[in-house]
């Protein structure tokens, strides 16, 4: 199946060729994932409104793909000015080896490769100029802050909770997990029970949920590390006959539109999303760098926020509209610094 599928990658590149697109961004996920699929929509948006032609591949979560597709990209006789690429699972250092000694500028985003590595591959006078600074979201911050909300939203003075993280190796996981522990770990008078593992799974935190619900009776709040581990936790209380949002509170991260209808109705107590918009940053930076030849690590705006209800950009999001929405967070900065401002502005609703 894969060779399959890498044929048809290998057939598109050649067909494309004579479109020479400017940047090319190789998707980790799937495109009718509901975070994947919103970061290549922000992404194209915010290509189109800073005239970047930009192509996507997607390896639907199978590493070994994304790596021959880099491979075979590498090979091809005419190449793009820009690579993105994400480090799913480690699989950058890889992708940089078939990409070394190209005239093609790589950046990474969402998941970087280790600061270690970096430092060394940046002592090579290759990466010195063909290495950019990566884009990653403070996942530490929203996991704090996706936490705190929980906190703020349980009517309990000796709250009991637990956690439901994604992984044990992922940075994003690790660091979300880390940020919501010391956030709870603060509380004096709050008890965490345990961080357990759904591997970003609504299935394995359905099953996750009904554990700790018989383990711990007295439980008042449940933190998840994306949308659909908290849709397996709202299908375990709903079948337990608990009321989130009542009972028991449940916060987690990302902005899918099921997930942003569940935070309207209340069953999600707190939500933190926004770090689709990686892509677009990538687009704003790389739009400068073809411009002034500077590519700077800092992002024009925090990636993560809270996400409230009544607030312009949650209705933004839940409208799908990818130009308010690009707009809206890049006019936020200084507009003689952000290229992606200078385009529709008025679009904000």
């Amino acid at each position: 199946m894969r060779f399959a599928y890498l044929f048809c990658i290998i057939f598109m590149l050649c067909t494309q060729v004579h479109a020479t697109p400017d940047v090319v961004f190789f998707n980790p996920g799937k495109p009718q994932e509901s975070f994947w699929g919103d970061v290549d929509k922000a992404m194209s948006e915010s290509a189109t409104l800073l005239g970047i032609k930009l192509e996507i591949f997607h390896s639907s979560r199978d590493r070994l793909l994304m790596i021959d597709q880099v491979n075979t990209l590498a090979r091809s006789a005419v190449l793009p000015k820009y690579v993105v690429l994400v480090s799913e699972e480690g699989s950058a250092s890889k992708m940089l080896k078939s990409l070394y000694g190209r005239p093609v500028y790589v950046a990474l985003m969402l998941n970087d490769i280790s600061k270690e590595e970096r430092a060394q591959l940046r002592q090579d006078r290759h990466w010195q100029k063909y290495l950019l600074p990566a884009v990653v979201p403070d996942n530490y911050s929203i996991g704090h802050k996706s936490a705190r909300a929980l906190v703020e939203a349980m009517s309990s003075d000796t709250p009991e909770v637990v956690g439901i993280s994604g992984d044990t190796s992922t940075p994003a996981s690790l660091d979300r997990a880390s940020g919501a522990v010391d956030l709870f770990q603060s509380q004096s008078l709050l008890t965490l029970h345990q961080v357990v593992y759904g591997n970003w799974r609504e299935d394995s935190a359905y099953w996750l949920t009904l554990k700790m619900l018989k383990r711990y009776p007295k439980l008042r709040g449940i933190w998840t590390a994306n949308d659909h581990m908290a849709f397996g936790v709202l299908q375990a209380l709903e079948d337990q006959g608990i009321v989130a949002g009542k009972d028991i509170f449940v916060s987690t991260v990302n902005t899918s539109e099921k997930v942003l209808r569940l935070r309207q109705q209340g069953k999600i107590a707190a939500l933190g999303g926004g770090h689709f918009l990686a892509g677009a940053v990538v687009m704003d930076k790389i739009a400068k760098h073809r411009h002034s030849g500077r590519y700077t690590a800092v992002s024009p705006f925090p990636l993560f926020s809270l996400l409230e209800p009544d607030s312009e950009f949650f209705t933004a999001l839940l409208n799908r509209d990818w130009k308010a929405i690009i707009s809206h967070k890049f006019c936020l900065a200084d507009a003689e610094t952000n290229l992606s401002c200078n385009v529709h502005a008025s679009s904000k609703h």
